[in-house]
């Protein structure tokens, strides 16, 4: 490979780490923010009307949190109806064909509203929320701590 100037030092950004990883480790830190928390009824709220049951994590508030927040740095500005998709699923409707229906819009709006109170993410003039700076610097460094994981794992692994 060709070596760069020490200029074009490459700095970690959350495309560079698998999605899975950055958002378990994002929901982790997210938990110590004052402005994120889940509301009452939670416990029992199914997150999609093609889902039969409530999620079965007690802490899945901020894993979805979490992947908001990614999906709104992958896909960004976005809002509500848009991602509301990106959390679809196959609806069961016993012998008629499965149709597809899209995720909970209440819960998305919700956290949306909590990123937004956390200053994470901010309404864009194009519509739908957007990255703030401070959002952007919390998922590269959750994802720099994850790829310098990674990368000491597999290293670990490399002995076999």
């Amino acid at each position: 490979g060709a070596s760069f100037p020490s200029r074009f030092i490459h700095v970690t950004t959350h495309y560079d780490v698998p999605g899975e990883h950055l958002v378990g480790a994002l929901a982790n830190s997210l938990k110590s923010v004052d402005a994120i928390q889940p509301p009452e009824w939670s416990n029992f709220v199914k997150t999609s009307m093609h889902k039969e049951k409530a999620p079965t994590q007690p802490d899945w508030w901020y894993f979805r949190t979490a992947s908001v927040l990614r999906k709104i740095g992958v896909n960004g500005p976005i809002g509500t109806e848009r991602l509301s998709r990106h959390y679809s699923g196959a609806n069961d409707r016993g012998s008629k064909p499965n149709r597809s229906s899209n995720g909970s819009r209440k819960v998305l709006r919700l956290i949306m509203q909590q990123l937004e109170i956390a200053g994470f993410i901010a309404k864009s003039k194009k519509g739908g929320r957007g990255l703030t700076p401070k959002g952007q610097s919390v998922l590269d460094n959750t994802a720099f701590d994850v790829k310098k994981k990674l990368e000491k794992e597999m290293s670990s692994l490399k002995k076999y």
